[in-house]
């Protein structure tokens, strides 16, 4: 999450008027000299208005301790809904429209070899007049399938599915897939 500067000005000067309010008090406490109060809240001001800036602008710049929104396990649907590389199309079909889904992990046994999407079936539905009974997934589904670890934060994979023009990653966990994971609920996720 970016910190606009005007932003971190406002909260350097805030905090400042706080801070030197303090110490000025206390100062005028023991000396009752109000020309060393009004010296010292001057300096004082400036000087700690102009590290503490630099300070938060700094911190802005890492990534360390941000944990935005968690890992993708706090996104992903789990179990994922599977077809077999040899299923059809109509069953694929039968199965999104049953479980309200927009893609399904391609196995080959126990191996992800891709993922069938809504735009992979509408975009194949739309230049052929093939049976859907009659084809199957691994001939128009999206391959290789791009997969993260269980423990990837949600920022890393929005980042991949940006570098890589994809909305969605099979999760695994141990060499396993445990789920899926969509832009659409990373981004409700973190909202």
């Amino acid at each position: 999450m970016y910190e606009e500067s005007k932003r971190s000005w406002l909260k350097a000067i805030s905090w400042r008027i706080i801070a030197t309010s303090t110490g000025m008090s206390l100062m005028y406490f023991f000396t009752g000299r109000l020309d060393l109060v009004a010296g010292f809240g001057i300096v004082d001001v400036v000087l700690k208005l102009l590290f503490y800036f630099m300070h938060e602008r700094v911190w802005n710049m890492t990534e360390f301790g941000r944990g935005l929104g968690g890992k993708v396990t706090s996104a992903m649907r789990s179990p994922p809904i599977i077809s077999l590389h040899s299923d059809t199309v109509q069953s694929t079909i039968q199965k999104m429209v049953t479980s309200d889904i927009g893609a399904i992990i391609v196995m080959d046994g126990n191996k992800p070899t891709g993922i069938i999407t809504e735009r992979d079936i509408l975009a194949w539905g739309i230049t052929t007049s093939e049976n859907p009974n009659q084809k199957v997934v691994r001939e128009i589904m999206s391959s290789p399938i791009t997969v993260v670890e269980h423990d990837t934060s949600l920022m890393d994979a929005l980042k991949l599915m940006h570098n890589k023009h994809i909305r969605r990653l099979a999760v695994t966990q141990e060499s396993k897939i445990t789920g899926i994971v969509t832009e659409r609920r990373i981004l409700a996720t973190l909202i």
